[in-house]
């Protein structure tokens, strides 16, 4: 039996209602995110042409998968100034059952064999093994992620040139918490009137604890039935 397990998703000020209202969260594209080294967590040697070849895999691979990033913490200040605008944005916590994988930290690259661009299981586990390894400099994010494969007019979409797509909410991705950031200017009534017909939602504000470098919530919560 899948565990639910609560999960957060950062984002800043300009969507943050949109997504609550349209019950949806965008999907990222390996071969679009901002880590340089995305999927590519290997030593290649001196050879091009194979270090090209696991490119053209990845590319590939992003045509037909999408993902979504979580973290397991909401009070990191590091993950509030980075992807929630400098604590302008918001933080929303999930119960995600199942799906989900946690990113494995590593502070040097894995040898790449070769021979497994031509062999079908083995390169079923290179790929396994990318999506979920990254460099030690992105540990603080605490990163779990869950792969999305689009429908198959999604795919030709993709194909087309699309580039955005969304995951829905549902029984596997429920929206549990809004944490609106220490700086914001977003209200709880707003996102009350996002939520409408949407319930068992905790929301709070956030503020700079007194006692560590963290983040804490303030003590007033309103929780909608």
């Amino acid at each position: 039996m899948s565990e639910t397990k609560r999960l957060y998703y950062y984002t800043g000020p300009d969507f943050a209602l949109e997504i609550v209202a349209r019950r949806q969260l965008k999907l990222s594209f390996p071969n679009e995110v901002n880590d340089i080294f995305e999927m590519m967590p290997f030593d290649f040697g001196d050879n091009r042409d194979i270090r090209k070849a696991w490119r053209d895999t990845i590319d590939q691979f992003s045509q037909d998968y999408g993902f979504i990033s979580f973290s397991s913490e909401w009070n990191h200040p590091t993950m509030w100034g980075h992807y929630a605008s400098n604590h302008v944005g918001v933080c929303l916590g999930f119960d995600v059952l199942g799906g989900v994988v946690p990113i494995n930290y590593v502070d040097r690259f894995r040898n790449f064999d070769r021979w497994a661009l031509g062999n079908d299981a083995e390169l079923k586990t290179l790929l396994d093994f990318s999506q979920k390894t990254k460099s030690k400099h992105w540990e603080y994010e605490n990163e779990w992620r869950g792969y999305v494969e689009l429908t198959g007019h999604q795919k030709e979409l993709k194909a087309r040139g699309a580039n955005l797509f969304f995951e829905s909410f549902n029984e596997g991705l429920r929206l549990k918490e809004i944490i609106i950031g220490a700086r914001s200017h977003l209200t709880s009534s707003q996102f009350q009137k996002a939520l409408s017909g949407y319930d068992g939602v905790k929301i709070c504000t956030a503020r700079a604890s007194f006692r560590d470098f963290k983040v804490v919530k303030q003590k007033s919560q309103i929780l909608l039935k």
